[in-house]
């Protein structure tokens, strides 16, 4: 006797259809508005202030609108699964395309400081589109986790080599943020020219570079040298970064806000005399 075909099994609904259209709608125009300019867009005024002084909404919006084709592709995306959503077949892939989306734009919004109303758009889009994927979570976990096989007396074997990849990996970036990178100094912060000499205005010995000094001309420009300071409070700095090169000042730091610096050879205009600037 034949055997009775098998009942393919029911696909869950992707949410109700009012949840996928407001999805839609939200992600559709806010990809619009971004493809039209009506996003990522940047004061001249707050192109002119220092970068410490921009708030976090203002250097989201320099990061994203800096590259036209970034914040494009992300449009182009969030029109994709706009319109994936609307149609129930196709709703589960067009919420998984938008689900990383717009969770980074909830996280954006909320530790940069963007506007309450862009905020609770995005947190509610985002709950809309987890609404979306949350029918299928079953199947989505037994895809990408697959059931376990073997005994575990030798599951050891599995776990150290990750164990050993964690550990090495946080002792090699410690040992390059706070040994490679920086060699604290007496003199680290900014400094301010108090008698303009050599053009220098302003002068960074810098924390997180290490052995690294900056000096910003009355042109605006930035020079990258290198500094040493001895424990006897003489300070040199030479031309190249870690290279050296040519001797360019040689002075004496005096504790805690004073530094004098004098043209090496006596060659040139006169003295540096810097400040500390406060923090």
């Amino acid at each position: 006797m034949p055997e009775a075909p098998r009942q393919a099994a029911a696909v869950p609904t992707s949410g109700r259809p009012v949840a996928r259209w407001a999805v839609a709608i939200i992600a559709v125009v806010y990809g619009f508005a971004k493809l039209n300019g009506a996003q990522f867009t940047v004061l001249d005024s707050e192109l002119d202030k220092p970068m410490g002084s921009v708030s976090g909404f203002w250097l989201v919006w320099y990061f994203f609108g800096y590259s036209h084709v970034y914040g494009n592709l992300i449009a182009l995306v969030q029109i994709a699964g706009g319109l994936l959503v609307t149609q129930a077949r196709f709703a589960l892939a067009g919420a998984l395309l938008l689900l990383p989306v717009a969770t980074n734009i909830v996280l954006v919004d909320i530790f940069y400081g963007i506007d309450l109303g862009g905020t609770l758009a995005a947190i509610v889009c985002l709950g809309l589109v987890v609404s979306i994927v949350e029918p299928h979570t079953r199947r989505l976990f037994d895809a990408v986790v697959p059931a376990a096989g073997g005994g575990g007396r030798n599951a050891w074997r599995a776990y150290a080599p990750p164990f050993v990849l964690v550990a090495a990996a946080f002792g090699f970036t410690y040992w390059v943020a706070n040994h490679n990178n920086r060699a604290p100094t007496a003199v680290d912060g900014v400094w301010d020219v108090e008698v303009p000499a050599a053009s220098v205005e302003r002068v960074f010995f810098e924390r997180n570079r290490a052995h690294m000094v900056v000096l910003k001309d009355t042109a605006g420009n930035y020079t990258q040298h290198h500094f040493e300071l001895d424990s006897d409070g003489r300070l040199r700095i030479w031309e190249e970064w870690l290279r050296k090169g040519p001797l360019l000042f040689e002075g004496s730091f005096t504790p805690p806000d004073r530094i004098r610096l004098d043209r090496a050879g006596g060659a040139g205009e006169g003295a540096l005399m810097l400040r500390r600037r406060s923090p």
